[in-house]
C-alpha cells in the first residue's frame, strides 16, 4: 500500500493547486478516488491472506454489537433506514477477538445498508443456546436481496452482486475466514426482493479457558 499512499498524498496536493482550473481538478479527483478504491481492495487481499490467528478475550457480545453500531450508523447510507434490535439482556461472556468479529459486523451491516438504498428496516437479534453450546447474532435486511443462483458464490473471492465498483467481494471472504477460525458458523439466506438475513454462531467457551494475564 505504500506506493498509494504516495500516490494519494501527492493527488491531494495537485487538487489545491488546480482549484482555479476546475476541469483539471475533476481529472485528478477521479485519481484519488480509483487509488483509494485500489488501496482498499489491497487491504482486503491482505486481511484475506493473513489469517492473524483470533487474540480472544471475554466479551459481551451485545456490548460488541452497540459499539459497532456507533461506528457506522451516523453515515449516509444509514439514514433512510430503522434500526431494530432485540438483544438478550442475559447474554453471557464469549472468548472472541473483538477487532476481527466487530469487522465481520462492519461488513455484514454496510451490506445491508447498500441492499436497501431507498430505506427499510434492519433487525439485529442476539440469543444465547447454551443447549448448542453457541452464542447466536443474527441480522435481518429488508433490502434488494440475493438472487438464488448467486447464493453458493457469496463467501468466494471478489465474487460481488454489488454495481461495478460498490464493492471488492472480499467482505464476506474475510469474514468467514475469521468465523471459522473462531470455530463459529456463518450462514446467509436469502430471498430476491424481500431481503437478506446473516446467521453467526460462535462457541458458547467457558471463561475459565482465558489464560491469567
Amino acid at each position: 500500500n505504500s506506493p498509494l499512499t504516495g500516490i494519494l498524498t501527492f493527488s491531494h496536493l495537485l487538487m489545491r493547486k488546480l482549484k482555479d482550473n476546475p476541469e483539471l481538478q475533476r481529472e485528478v479527483e477521479l485519481i484519488v478516488r480509483e487509488t483509494t478504491r485500489v488501496s482498499t481492495i489491497v487491504r482486503g487481499l491482505l486481511d484475506f491472506a493473513r489469517e492473524s490467528k483470533p487474540q480472544k478475550r471475554p466479551c459481551n457480545i451485545n456490548d460488541l454489537i452497540l459499539r459497532t453500531l456507533s461506528l457506522v450508523e451516523h453515515q449516509s447510507v444509514f439514514h433512510n433506514i430503522r434500526i431494530v434490535k432485540n438483544l438478550d439482556p442475559q447474554m453471557a461472556m464469549v472468548l472472541l477477538d473483538a477487532n476481527q468479529i466487530q469487522q465481520v459486523f462492519i461488513n455484514i451491516l454496510l451490506n445491508a445498508a447498500d441492499a436497501m438504498t431507498a430505506g427499510g428496516t434492519l433487525t439485529i437479534t442476539s440469543t444465547m443456546a447454551p443447549e448448542d453450546s453457541f452464542v447466536q447474532v443474527r441480522f435481518a435486511d429488508t433490502g434488494t436481496g440475493i438472487p438464488e443462483k448467486n447464493l453458493h458464490r457469496i463467501f468466494d473471492p471478489f465474487f460481488t452482486t454489488k454495481a461495478d465498483k460498490k464493492g471488492t467481494g472480499l467482505g464476506l471472504a474475510v469474514s468467514y475466514g475469521i468465523i471459522e477460525r473462531h470455530r463459529g458458523h456463518i450462514v446467509v439466506q436469502s430471498e430476491e426482493g424481500r431481503g437478506t438475513a446473516v446467521t453467526i454462531k460462535l462457541p458458547l467457551q467457558a471463561l475459565e479457558e482465558v489464560p491469567a494475564v
